[in-house]
């Protein structure tokens, strides 16, 4: 056996965290993320993909056999408060929970206004700002009530505040409208005269150490813009530790044990990616061939230790190992899915270990040794969702547990598959304080490695019901056009997308966020910051679908993680000049 083959399979690990990082010159594909609450029975909260309410006359939906209406259990309505000028209009959105526990864009309220004369609201809940005032907004439906307030202003002008991570004011930030810049002062904040009452775009950015940000088409005169730092949102901290293979299943002739450790995850698994998983490479010296891995990845008698990238504070590490027989890995592994099939077939052998309870520090490496010993002895029944527009059908989801601890969600489960399986994983309690399971599986156009094609993910909750079920999934969107040259830009999402964010990253590093309302979209993109690199940035655009909050109710209040707001769906194209 050549001693160059047994580095393949490590080498595709690295592949197959590369969700949609390639060239691409097609239209479509992008990332996508859904999640959906599930409830005793098994049933996922509505997360609205399709557009149908929650409750409809007549429609009976998933919850009843009868067609009678469940009664409501809870209304809320967005934007909880808005300030416009005279002649804006916008929607009110309104998301109810039913007697079934089922939670989805709700269209049978009835709304009023105090004040006709400052703003008046029609049947469907469109709000038209008539003279300058304050007034409240009520939303009923089945006795119960949402209050919202809208403040009209005469003065065409918009006041932004501009922050950084920490919430502390920016001063001298720019901020462009019409062309036209202007500087926020010492508290950050800005007045910008703006000609109409209609959308707007305002541009805001600083240096070329922060994240710029437009906000398209807003009519929200109000709001709050955060500036991360280009830094912010890389980790930056580090672990490491060196294994214990004593729990691991000894490797037999023809065998070799290696396996994968991580930080824990810390982010929201909306905002989840493969390649969160790995880190840089390393060099593994394997009878004298040196081979690039990933640094987290370990091998008995060569690498007996690892290094695993983590954003700074609690943390923890876990650590996955087994033997795989050579002879597999060198017989047909074309793909990043071969090389998963080829792991999760030997789950049986592969043992689990998780270190909880640490800090890491950014800029500083964090010692977590692992003794992965915990077999992978239980399992999850899942059915798994259908493949949206743009997917062949026959692709396999992979799929992941993760139970959230304190320090963040740890992976304690694998399995690759379609619509009904079960999923191996660790016993429940494996890991420390753990305070709930999620399950996120991924598939991509053509199957796991197949390229920069269309991904999708989707993630929900294990609350130990006989059958995990997830939401439909959004269409996979489509990059339309795109001109460095002229700014233009045009795309086509999913039908039920209620928010969409283009990300242009440069080669420099450099980030353009661009905050976009519902639906398709062609415009003229105003990336003013000249040190931003227009010609060979990275175009990427997620339109996310959205129970909680709207366009204005972010805008207005400065909270665009969209991952924060779920329930959620996300799905993103990138093109690669």
């Amino acid at each position: 056996m050549s001693p160059r083959l047994l580095p393949l399979p490590l080498l595709l690990l690295v592949a197959c965290a590369t969700t949609g990082t390639g060239k691409d010159t097609g239209d479509t594909g992008g990332g996508y993320v859904e999640t959906g609450e599930v409830d005793e029975t098994g049933e996922t909260g509505d997360t609205a993909e399709t557009g149908d309410t929650a409750v409809e006359t007549g429609d009976t939906g998933d919850t009843g056999d009868t067609g009678e209406v469940p009664t409501l259990l809870d209304l809320d309505a967005w934007p909880t408060a808005i300030s416009v000028n005279v002649g804006a209009t916008y929607a009110v959105r309104v998301v109810a929970t039913d007697g079934s526990r089922e939670r989805g864009v709700y269209s049978g309220a009835a709304f009023t206004t105090d004040d006709s004369t400052v703003a008046t609201v029609d049947s469907a809940g469109v709000v038209t700002a008539v003279a300058p005032g304050v007034t409240s907004v009520h939303v009923a439906a089945e006795g119960l009530e949402a209050v919202l307030s809208v403040e009209v202003t005469a003065e065409q002008v918009a006041t932004l505040t501009v922050l950084d991570a920490a919430g502390a004011p920016i001063d001298k930030a720019r901020v462009v409208n019409a062309d036209v810049t202007y500087k926020t002062d010492a508290t950050g904040v800005v007045s910008v005269p703006v000609a109409t009452a209609g959308a707007e775009t305002f541009t805001v950015y600083k240096t070329d150490d922060l994240y710029a940000v437009s906000v398209v088409d807003t009519v929200s005169r109000a709001f709050t813009v955060t500036l991360d730092s280009t830094d912010a949102r890389d980790p930056a901290a580090e672990l490491h530790g060196s294994v214990d293979f004593a729990g691991l299943v000894a490797a037999s002739a023809g065998e070799e044990t290696f396996g994968l450790a991580a930080a824990s995850i810390q982010v929201p698994l909306t905002d989840f990616v493969i390649d969160d998983l790995l880190a840089e490479d390393r060099t593994l010296v394997y009878y004298g061939v040196d081979v690039a891995v990933p640094s987290n990845v370990f091998v008995k008698g060569y690498l007996e230790d690892y290094y695993a990238t983590a954003f700074g504070g609690s943390v923890a590490a876990w650590g996955l190992g087994g033997p795989v027989p050579i002879a597999e890995l060198a017989a047909g592994l074309n793909g990043t899915g071969d090389a998963m099939a080829l792991l999760i077939g030997h789950l049986d052998d592969m043992r689990w270990g998780t270190a909880g309870g640490l800090t890491a520090v950014d800029g500083a490496t964090t010692e977590a040794p692992l003794a992965p010993a915990t077999a992978f002895s239980g399992s999850v029944h899942l059915a798994l969702p259908s493949l949206p527009m743009g997917f062949e059908g026959t692709e396999e989801q992979l799929v992941c547990t993760f139970d959230e601890s304190a320090d963040g969600f740890v992976l304690t489960g694998l399995g690759l598959g379609a619509g009904v399986m079960d999923v191996d994983r660790v016993p429940v309690g494996s890991v420390p304080a753990a305070t709930g399971t999620s399950v996120w599986t991924m598939a991509q156009v053509g199957g796991l490695g197949s390229g920069p094609t269309g991904t999708a993910i989707a993630v929900a909750e294990d609350r130990g019901a006989a059958t995990v079920t997830f939401p439909d999934l959004q269409d996979v969107p489509e990059l339309v056009s795109w001109s460095y040259n002229t700014r233009e830009l045009s795309y086509a999402v999913d039908a039920d997308a209620t928010y969409v964010r283009v990300r242009m990253i440069d080669p420099n590093g450099r980030t353009h966020d661009l905050y976009v309302g519902a639906g398709d979209w062609a415009g003229v993109v105003d990336l003013h910051n000249d040190d931003f690199r227009r010609p060979s940035a990275d175009v990427t655009v997620q339109s996310y679908t959205m129970l909680e909050g709207t366009f204005e109710e972010w805008v207005s209040r400065g909270t665009f993680d969209p991952g924060t707001l779920g329930p959620d769906t996300v799905s993103s194209f990138t093109y690669y000049p």
